[in-house]
Formats: structure tokens, sequence, C-alpha cells
């Protein structure tokens, strides 16, 4: 892959990476956002593939291999087009409309990870 939404400045290095500089984080997001958008739609080639082989015996689980290869293209074209600093501004936007919410949220979610983490 070559350099990609990011600029480079006159000395010829990239502002990606570079704590504080306004590119850093969207160059590292766009670019994690193809790589797992690949990795999603390079494993929907894989389970079809899989899915049309002949020698699956049941035609209902060959039906099932297409259908999860294709949420699995959807999740990675979801995956390419997803805006996050739109979704940044819509969270922060809710959080100051109804922080007490916000935070009765924040605090349901931390009880679920630690218990599953605790289970584990």
């Amino acid at each position: 892959m070559g350099i990609t939404n990011c600029d480079i400045d006159p000395t010829g290095e990239t502002t990606a990476g570079i704590p504080g500089s306004d590119r850093s984080c969207c160059c590292g997001l766009g670019n994690m956002k193809n790589i797992i958008a690949d990795k999603l739609h390079q494993a929907a080639e894989v389970l079809c593939e899989k899915a049309i082989d002949p020698d699956v015996p049941n035609e209902k689980m060959a039906q099932y291999g297409i259908k999860a290869s294709e949420w699995l293209d959807q999740s990675a074209e979801y995956i390419r087009q997803f805006d996050y600093q739109e979704a940044d501004a819509r969270v922060r936007e809710y959080v100051r409309e109804s922080p007490g919410r916000s935070l009765l949220i924040a605090g349901a979610v931390g009880l679920v990870i630690g218990a599953m983490c605790r289970h584990r």
C-alpha cells in the first residue's frame, strides 16, 4: 500500500503518526479501516468458495455459507465507508445534550465488560 489520505511535508516525510499533527489520527484510522475491510473481504471470498464447493454435504449449509459471505462483504463495505469523525461528532453532541444518561450508559457498559473479564 502506498501513502493514502496523508499529507507530505516539504521535507518529504509524512505527517501520519506524528503526535499532534492533524493527520496522524486520520491516516492511522484510514489505513486500519482499509486493512480490516480487506481482511473481511478475503474471509468472505474464502467462505463463499467453501460454500459452493461440491463436497459440501448439505445444501442448507451451503446457503448459510453464502449468506454469511454476503454479510461479511457488506460489513467490509460499511467499514470502508464509515466516517469516524462524523460518529465522534454525534457522540460528543449526545454527551453534551444528555450527560446524565451518558454516564449511566458508560457505567452499564463498564459493569458488563468487568463481568465478562471476571468470568474468564
